[in-house]
């Protein structure tokens, strides 16, 4: 109805169950706890936006819980009925936690009636092994509880037992309704993962200048009065910059990349305090004093200079190739080439 002053008011119903879902929904968008929902502060702002909700529908995290395997459970019904019939491509790929348990995910792309791709992770496991036929029997009991029948290829990384897995999925599969050219062509060898062996095999060639100049850094972070002296200088020498410099994980050249990048635009300020900075001096002399590393000089960073130009152009193929929203196997060729 409409008042004098324009107001309308529209009547809406109110679903416990419709709510309880959307809460489900946030919660597993947002990525948060499930004692969320057992929170004072949540339960008050909820029941102040709709008092016909009731706390008990909402207060325990075990309600959450079984709402989330609901929504799983339906969810999974819906994307086996989205594959029935279709031909897709997989990627697989293992893993060693900390705790040095081993686990495997699957993901498979495929291409539905509107042409649209879709990318669907189908599982993540633990493994008893990493051994090529562990994967290939742990892949195939996936893939027929999926309902797949129909693969294009199967992309892994260059590690020798994956060739071990494709022998594997080949003879088991063969007979599948979908197989095509008795796969043949099955296994897809990962370029993303090519590149990482060349970029690792190169960055042996000046690893001192990489470990001098990655101990500066480590050295510039280690503490909140270092990084306050680093800044200091950087004024006294007119540099300003809003990149901050980053520590690297030697094991991911990409890392790497990005804090030489760093760091390198900071070579004046590096050169400076290994004139300047009695501590900064005394840290790596007695490193060096003790068989360590020595400060990183001028010809140090010359060859981090250089390597960066080179990286670039494997740090940017490497992005373009690692997406997974779109198709990549198009631009391979021209990112090989410009490298």
């Amino acid at each position: 109805m409409n008042g004098e002053e324009g107001f309308q008011l529209v009547p809406t119903a109110f679903s416990v169950k419709a709510s309880r879902k959307a809460l489900t929904e946030m919660i597993i968008i947002d990525e948060l706890l499930f004692r969320f929902v057992e929170g004072y502060g949540f339960q008050r702002y909820s029941t102040t936006l709709q008092p016909k909700l009731q706390i008990r529908d909402i207060s325990s995290r075990q309600t959450v819980a079984r709402d989330v395997i609901d929504i799983y459970d339906v969810q999974r019904e819906k994307l086996r009925e989205a594959l029935k019939g279709r031909k897709v491509c997989l990627t697989t790929d293992t893993l060693t936690s900390i705790q040095n348990l081993n686990y495997m995910s699957l993901t498979c792309y495929f291409i539905d009636d509107d042409w649209n791709l879709h990318k669907r992770i189908l599982n993540f496991c633990q493994m008893e092994d990493h051994r090529g036929k562990t994967i290939g029997r742990k892949l195939e009991m996936c893939l027929r509880e999926w309902g797949v029948e129909g693969i294009f290829t199967l992309t892994m990384d260059n590690a020798s037992f994956n060739g071990t897995t494709n022998e594997f999925l080949q003879i088991v599969t063969e007979d599948w309704k979908g197989t095509i050219l008795e796969h043949e062509f099955l296994h897809m060898r990962c370029c993303v993962h090519i590149l990482n062996l060349i970029v690792g095999d190169g960055l042996k060639k000046i690893d001192a200048s990489i470990a001098r100049v990655r101990e500066a850094v480590r050295y510039m972070k280690s503490s909140p009065n270092r990084n306050q002296n680093f800044r200091s200088f950087m004024e006294r020498l007119g540099i300003e910059s809003r990149c901050l410099l980053s520590f690297d994980v030697p094991t991911k050249w990409n890392s790497t990349y990005l804090m030489l990048d760093t760091a390198e635009k900071f070579k004046k300020v590096f050169l400076r305090m290994d004139f300047e900075d009695n501590s900064y001096c005394s840290y790596f002399l007695n490193k060096e004093n003790s068989g360590g590393l020595r400060s990183p000089c001028g010809v140090d960073f010359q060859n981090c200079r250089t390597f960066v130009g080179f990286l670039k152009l494997f740090y940017n193929a490497t992005k373009k190739l690692s997406c997974s929203l779109y198709v990549t196997s198009n631009t391979f060729f021209d990112e090989m080439f410009v490298i």
